[in-house]
């Protein structure tokens, strides 16, 4: 957990050192170094995401905006309180969504240096990440941690961003990390990796379940998808995003 600003330099020196940036514009095409209106690629389980020249962390139970246009020189912009035990963030056109124990946060970033709040759905107390296409976000829920709860995928409808609506409710065993390229999304579980189709958005299918031990997150990276592992990781060709082809694994 973030605990200081020094922490956030660290990051800013591994994310730079990579020669990543993450900015897309409003039409979805990738835009290096926007400044608003845009999102990464960043695992569900992310506590940091970064928007062209912004840096959004969780910090406990606050969200910490940074300025990293010059990145040996960030500026703080702002920092408020979200809510009780906030766990992750994913970053999707110009808004965050926001997951935590009790709830799902949805907030605007039309000006990036000023997160505002649009938005609080409360549920189940659960370990929630959250992954958002279109007008859909895809929230799961497990038991069986600290944070107690259900075993389950809600999906939303979030057009209105300021009244998400629950859709749909699905029964997986203990899902973690979630991700979403086309009509694919994919969620960890204890067995592995379950594949739904939701070429209808808000009706997702259960089309294939992936033995992956240990899995516990997944990165969509254009047309490979990249697996986190309790020990290493794992790589998968998704060129067909609905039949992934297992590629090579990273022991650690």
């Amino acid at each position: 957990m973030l605990k200081t600003g020094i922490a956030i330099i660290t990051i800013f020196g591994l994310i730079f050192g990579c020669g990543k940036d993450s900015g897309y514009n409003s039409s979805g095409s990738y835009s290096p170094g926007s400044g608003t209106g845009g999102t990464g690629k960043a695992g569900s389980l992310a506590r940091f995401a970064i928007v062209g020249n912004y840096l959004y962390a969780l910090d406990e139970n606050d969200l910490v905006c940074y300025d990293i246009s010059a990145p040996n020189n960030p500026v703080l912009k702002k920092r408020q309180n979200v809510g009780f035990r906030i766990e992750t963030i994913y970053p999707y056109q110009d808004k965050l969504f926001i997951g935590a124990q009790t709830a799902m946060y949805a907030y605007s970033i039309a000006d990036p240096a000023s997160p505002q709040l649009i938005s609080m759905v409360s549920h189940v107390r659960a370990c929630d990440p959250v992954v958002v296409q279109g007008n859909y976000a895809y929230v799961t829920l497990r038991s069986g941690t600290v944070c107690g709860g259900s075993n389950t995928l809600n999906v939303y409808n979030v057009s209105n961003s300021a009244a998400p609506q629950l859709l749909k409710t699905i029964s997986i065993p203990s899902p973690v990390g979630l991700g979403i390229q086309g009509n694919a999304l994919y969620v960890t579980t204890t067995g592995g990796i379950r594949l739904f189709n939701i070429s209808v958005p808000d009706n997702p299918v259960a089309v294939a379940d992936i033995a992956e031990n240990g899995a516990t997150d997944v990165i969509p990276y254009n047309n490979t998808l990249i697996v986190q592992l309790a020990a290493g990781a794992a790589f998968y060709d998704i060129s067909n995003e609905l039949s992934p082809v297992f590629q090579s694994r990273i022991n650690q």
